[in-house]
């Protein structure tokens, strides 16, 4: 995978050095998978180790309230446990699954929101183009409708959000409506450039955005009594969500992952999150 073909949705600052901070990060749009590329090989590099087809199915805190591990099984069929003492959900739109699962007898009651939406993958048209853009119509058509021209070749469109049907399982691939599609397809056809033959599909989904009933991210620590019966109404512990951006997960995600490494070391947060609380 080459530099030239990641297209980064992120603006840097502060002291980071141009090692770090690689000049070819650009701007939005963003490509969701090459950034998932970049930040998996940096934090690999970083010495952190994924655990994969690995299901989080319980919590243990001691009588203190430290958290003191998790319960996992790998392959659907291997248990063990993981000794942690941080623990952070942020699992996207299967962060209130995952939550209700680790803590059933919590007091805090978020419960998934489906934010749906189908998209499709085209060829540009003009494939010697290095020009990277989004255009968005929603004024033109009376709902949302957007196109995003990326510097490895493509065009990613997606229309109107749905709000209908569950979130799918972890690791289910959901099917895209077939009628929101074919509008789609049509408002393509209709605003793209269109070569001999048409517009080539690389490919086509539905995805399930991070979304909650606030409608606002939550960046916080959860305290005990919100975790547990009968613990210390002053008790602190070591659990953490950060989740529910919605359509910003992009944007948002490495300013809010830098803010909860803030939260996790007891610094200051350089913006104030305390109306993100759950």
């Amino acid at each position: 995978m080459s530099r030239e073909g990641m297209n980064l949705a992120i603006k840097t600052s502060g002291n980071g050095s141009e090692d770090q901070i690689p000049g070819w990060i650009h701007a939005e749009p963003g490509n969701p998978v090459t950034l998932g590329a970049w930040l998996f090989e940096q934090c690999s590099r970083y010495g952190v180790e994924f655990q994969m087809n690995t299901k989080a199915v319980s919590a243990s805190l001691s009588s203190d309230n430290e958290l003191l591990a998790i319960g996992v099984v790998r392959d659907n069929e291997t248990a063990s446990i993981l000794k942690c003492d941080k623990l952070v959900l942020a699992t996207g739109p299967w962060t209130p699954t995952v939550f209700k699962r680790l803590f059933p007898d919590s007091s805090v009651k978020f419960e998934p929101v489906v934010s749906a939406g189908d998209w499709f993958l085209f060829e540009n048209p003009e494939p010697h183009s290095s020009m990277i853009a989004a255009t968005y119509f929603d004024d033109i058509v009376g709902e949302k409708l957007e196109f995003a021209g990326r510097n490895d070749h493509s065009i990613w469109a997606t229309g109107a959000k749905s709000d209908i049907g569950t979130v799918p399982e972890v690791g289910e691939v959901p099917e895209p409506d077939a009628s929101s599609l074919a509008k789609l397809k049509a408002y393509s056809d209709a605003f793209l450039k269109q070569p001999q033959g048409g517009l080539r599909v690389i490919k086509k989904g539905r995805s399930y955005r991070p979304a909650n009933e606030k409608q606002f991210p939550i960046i916080a620590c959860i305290p005990s009594w919100n975790l547990f019966t009968n613990r210390d109404k002053d008790g602190k512990t070591s659990v953490y969500i950060n989740a529910g951006h919605g359509s910003y997960g992009v944007t948002l995600g490495m300013g809010s992952g830098k803010i909860m490494s803030q939260l996790i070391l007891g610094e200051e947060p350089s913006v104030n999150v305390s109306s993100l609380g759950v």
